[in-house]
C-alpha cells in the first residue's frame, strides 16, 4: 500500500478518495431528501374545513408560518357537497334558501382568519356565526373552509 518513501500508492489513494466521496454523497442525499420533504410541505396548498360548533385548526411545519390565501364561511345551498350534519330546523332553512336561490356567506371570513392565524405557526378558530359577524341565514347549517400555505419564517 505504501511506496518505499512512505507515500500512499495510487490505487490506495483512488480507493480512499472513492470511499470518502461516497460517504459525503450519502450524507448530501440524505440531507437533500430531508430538504425536499420540507420544501414539499412548504410549497403545498392546504385546505381545512370545519362545521358550525367545531374548532378549525390550522398548522404549519416547524420553521414556517401560516399564510391565509382565502376563506369562506357560510353555505351555498342544500345540495352543497361540503355541508355539515344538520338539525331538522337547519334542513328546513336550507331548503327555503335553495328555493329562493340563496346562498349564505359572510364577507368577514377572510379578514377574521387573517387576524387569527396570519404569520403564526398554528391557530384554532371556533366556527360560529357570532365569531364571523351577522348571520345571514339563521338556523341553517354553515361551515368554514380555509385555504392557506406555509412559508419559511423570516
Amino acid at each position: 500500500m505504501f511506496f518505499s518513501d512512505g507515500s500512499v500508492s495510487a490505487v490506495s489513494y483512488v480507493l480512499l478518495l472513492g470511499i470518502t466521496c461516497l460517504i459525503v454523497l450519502c450524507d448530501l442525499t440524505r440531507g437533500s431528501s430531508d430538504f425536499s420533504g420540507y420544501l414539499s410541505k412548504v410549497l403545498r396548498n392546504y385546505t381545512e374545513l370545519a362545521c358550525d360548533g367545531d374548532f378549525l385548526s390550522v398548522r404549519c411545519p416547524s420553521r414556517t408560518t401560516i399564510t391565509i390565501q382565502s376563506a369562506f364561511y357560510g353555505q351555498t345551498g342544500a345540495s352543497d357537497p361540503q355541508q355539515c350534519p344538520h338539525t331538522y330546523q337547519a334542513v328546513l332553512s336550507s331548503y327555503k334558501a335553495q328555493e329562493n336561490g340563496q346562498s349564505c356567506s359572510v364577507s368577514t371570513a377572510l379578514q377574521k382568519m387573517l387576524d387569527e392565524c396570519q404569520d403564526r405557526r398554528s391557530c384554532q378558530v371556533l366556527v360560529n356565526s357570532r365569531v364571523f359577524g351577522t348571520d345571514l341565514c339563521p338556523g341553517s347549517s354553515k361551515y368554514l373552509i380555509v385555504w392557506y400555505k406555509c412559508r419559511p419564517r423570516r
